[in-house]
């Protein structure tokens, strides 16, 4: 790092950058969720629709495409998230799998039904990595039910915003 006098500069890749135009970001690869949605405990379900939704700031949530799937719906995804403040606001990535179009599933005008979700902790240092199968929970009646788990890869890297 070079300190001129009026701004703290970074060099990446032998380019001189204003450090306000460095962010740290969340990449991310979703691929599949497994296990969810099972028609024996939720048989009066017939379109199985799902997308994924997933948020580091509630402000700004990311989704994917919908896809067809039982039980196991592959997305094979990936983008990033950009994290512009301190990660002592950010440590965790929200996580929920929808079902869409869903229109004969009681008290949902919108047609979409949260099937799992989870908090998943950011890796702890930068340029870790935390990839693995997570377990969603399922809001049933009163509680929570574990069913279903998503597999995803997330990277702490730093980005160029330009």
């Amino acid at each position: 790092m070079e300190n001129d006098s009026n701004r703290i500069v970074s060099r990446i890749q032998d380019e001189i950058i204003p450090r306000r135009k460095v962010y740290l970001g969340l990449h991310l690869e979703i691929l599949y969720a497994e296990d969810i949605d099972n028609p024996s405990i939720h048989p009066y379900v017939l379109n199985r629709e799902y997308r994924l939704a997933v948020w580091v700031d509630p402000n700004e949530e990311f989704s994917t495409i919908p896809v067809e799937g039982i039980l196991n719906p592959v997305w094979n995804a990936s983008g990033v998230i950009l994290l512009k403040k301190f990660l002592e606001y950010h440590t965790f990535l929200n996580v929920e799998v929808l079902r869409v179009n869903s229109m004969n599933d009681p008290g949902t005008s919108s047609g979409v039904v949260i099937v799992g979700k989870a908090k998943i902790p950011f890796p702890t240092i930068l340029y870790g990595e935390k990839v693995g199968r997570f377990g969603l929970v399922r809001e049933m009646g009163e509680g929570f039910k574990v069913e279903g788990y998503i597999h995803l890869s997330m990277k702490l890297r730093k980005y160029i915003y330009v």
